[in-house]
């Protein structure tokens, strides 16, 4: 008996299992990517890594951001729709009511839909990201992604660069056309980019001199029907996008060179996907855990 007592509590302790939780031995989780990718000594980053199992974590994340509150034309963030359910993250998209949305936002067009983000409170410096999750059924975007490296007032002053590395947009459902003839449906599309723009910078306003590179790639389903796992590998080198395991963009790292926020949002994009049917929302993007790898 005291030898499993003794046995229990080194697990609890080797593998940070929460006072509040039952311990329980488990493994420390690898990551989905492919055998010999991650190059040295990785280790979870517990700041930046979460489960979900204790319910919305405010002391690493914010159901805000705090420059930024939508897109003129399309949507405004609401705090209302980001929820911790069954183990999940939950992030839902919504058609309001302009009437009982606040009437700034509505003078700016962001009255009809409601959508939902989830940022990190510190910026993180390379490492492997990965999130598994499930697309809402709806036309409405899905992201993972890292962005901004500057803090205010130096990102509103010419001079500086501004970043942004999309690890993962996706769309459940749209009946939009690609602009391209060769282009896969949208829905039907997983899409890699980073963005490198001129300062002065404001969200989804002010975009100078912007410099894009992306990837497009063809998958058979929407990402609504099942869960997958999204990652990428952030290195001084290089940037490597997975999918499921598999390797789906590499490219040199050109830019990506300061700490910058994590974010899980979704985000009505009326210009790319079209407007999504009323009759598909509210839907949720849902998340099973995000996890972050970084060398010791």
């Amino acid at each position: 008996m005291i030898k499993i007592i003794a046995l229990l509590t080194l697990c609890s302790i080797s593998f940070g299992c929460a006072s509040t939780a039952p311990k329980k031995c488990t493994t420390p989780p690898k990551p989905d990517a492919p055998a010999g990718l991650l190059q040295g000594e990785y280790k979870l980053n517990p700041t930046f890594s979460d489960e979900f199992e204790n319910g919305y974590d405010a002391s690493r994340w914010n159901k805000f951001y705090k420059n930024w509150d939508g897109r003129i034309g399309m949507f405004h963030f609401a705090q209302k729709n980001v929820d911790v359910r069954d183990g999940k993250l939950v992030l839902t998209a919504r058609a309001e009511d302009p009437a009982k949305v606040d009437p700034k936002l509505v003078a700016e067009g962001k009255g009809r839909y409601s959508t939902a983000i989830s940022r990190s409170k510190t910026r993180v410096h390379y490492g492997y990201f990965e999130v598994k999750f499930k697309s809402m059924n709806a036309c409405v975007c899905n992201a993972f992604w890292l962005n901004d490296p500057l803090d205010p007032p130096k990102k509103y002053r010419p001079g500086d660069k501004i970043e942004e590395i999309d690890i993962f947009e996706v769309f459940g459902k749209c009946n939009k056309k690609p602009k391209k003839p060769n282009d896969p449906p949208i829905d039907r599309t997983y899409f890699t980019t980073t963005h490198v723009a001129d300062t002065p910078y404001v969200e989804s306003k002010v975009w100078l001199g912007r410099e894009v590179e992306g990837k497009k790639l063809r998958v058979n389903e929407s990402f609504s029907e099942r869960y997958h796992t999204g990652g990428l590998l952030w290195t001084p080198e290089k940037l490597i996008w997975i999918l499921d395991g598999k390797v789906v963009d590499e490219r040199p790292n050109k830019s990506f060179h300061r700490p910058m926020y994590l974010n899980i949002n979704c985000e009505v994009m009326i210009p790319w996907g079209g407007e999504p049917d009323h009759k598909d929302l509210p839907a949720e993007f849902k998340i099973e855990y995000v996890r972050v790898w970084q060398k010791k």
